[in-house]
């Protein structure tokens, strides 16, 4: 890594003080660091970067593609420096993968679900999800001790402030995240959070629906997660839509669609339905000899997204019902068309008949 990039990871302008630089680095190695973001390769992809920024700019007269860590003072073929950093950032994610105790910074984003109907999907709508949020205590600040209890040296880094890791001659430090970097461990634990820096509190928060959002679709609150205790910083609450199975009509993109049953009667000679929508009721006709499966299509009567475009229809597909139960009369008369029909009224049927006879030869 060279200079210029390195500056760049760490947002320091050229020739920044030691005094910048570990500020920069600090802040940044702590927010990225994996104990705070377990499990998220992005979160562990900075963390390295951030780490050898830091290293090439505490000695910027080091080769610009050798940055190695402290102690190493050349790489001696080709690809060594970078096994000697995997080496020791092995040791750093080996520690944070280990199963979370209390202590441990979990995820700071919230999940929540709303379920909605197909009719609100209609239109803009607000629908009320109640969470339970860990807020930085009001009463030590976040500190988890109480006002003016005397602080000790933090035990995971011994009061150094710093974590250090060592691989043969080499070694790098990073910010103890246990304190902040700070050194320090909490006294006498605050009464109110039992030391933990935050308190659970209840919420009920208005979310905001727009029109025909997809079944599945994620809506982001931003800083209606959890706060951590140390930053003040909240995560966001990441609400659901799920959409309720409707009685009637399912949804397809951002179409309605509508399966109407009609019987072998009206399907033959034609019929006049009166058919719901999700903004009332419409006729339609269907013609004489209409085959089951064939749709009509209602321009406009589907969902519509904000602004309008991509307006869906409505699609009503008919399905002929042949009838079951029949009594002596009807089945005579459906004898008697049976004998009476010719193969003009069944052009399908008539179609593969012919088909088959010349697969048959």
């Amino acid at each position: 890594m060279n200079v210029a990039d390195a500056l760049k990871i760490l947002g320091l302008d050229k020739n920044p003080s030691p005094s910048q630089l570990k500020s920069a680095y600090k802040k940044l190695a702590l927010e990225f660091h994996p104990d705070r973001n377990p499990g998220d390769p992005e979160a562990e992809k900075r963390f390295k970067e951030i780490v050898i920024a830091h290293e090439t700019l505490q000695n910027p007269k080091r080769s610009a593609t050798r940055a190695t860590p402290r102690g190493r003072k050349s790489a001696r073929q080709r690809g060594e420096y970078e096994e000697l950093w995997e080496d020791i950032f092995s040791h750093i994610f080996k520690n944070a993968r280990e199963p979370a105790d209390e202590d441990k910074v979990a995820s700071l984003d919230l999940h929540a679900q709303v379920e909605v109907t197909l009719e609100e999907l209609t239109r803009d709508s607000e629908k009320d999800v109640a969470v339970s949020r860990r807020v930085r205590c009001a009463s030590c600040g976040g500190r988890g001790s109480e006002a003016g209890a005397r602080r000790s040296a933090c035990p995971a880094c011994k009061g150094a402030g710093e974590v250090r890791y060592r691989q043969g001659l080499a070694e790098l430090w990073i910010p103890c995240s246990a304190c902040d970097g700070s050194g320090e461990h909490a006294g006498e634990t605050c009464r109110d959070c039992a030391g933990g820096g935050v308190t659970n509190r209840r919420e009920n928060l208005r979310v905001a629906v727009p029109a025909a959002i997809k079944e599945g679709a994620q809506i982001r609150i931003k800083g209606k997660g959890d706060e951590d205790a140390r930053a003040g910083e909240a995560g966001d609450l990441i609400v659901t839509v799920r959409a309720n199975p409707h009685p009637v009509f399912r949804r397809e993109g951002n179409d309605v669609v509508l399966d109407l049953p009609v019987s072998f009667s009206q399907a033959a000679l034609g019929h006049e339905a009166l058919v719901p929508t999700l903004k009332g009721a419409q006729k339609i006709k269907i013609p004489a000899g209409t085959q089951s499966g064939r749709e009509f299509r209602l321009k406009g009567e589907g969902l519509s997204p904000a602004g309008g475009r991509n307006t869906g229809d409505m699609r009503v597909r008919v399905i002929v019902e042949t009838p079951t139960k029949l009594g002596e009369r009807q089945r005579e008369i459906l004898d008697e068309f049976q004998r009476i029909s010719s193969p003009a009224n069944h052009p399908k049927a008539r179609a593969f008949q012919e088909k088959m006879k010349s697969l048959l030869k």
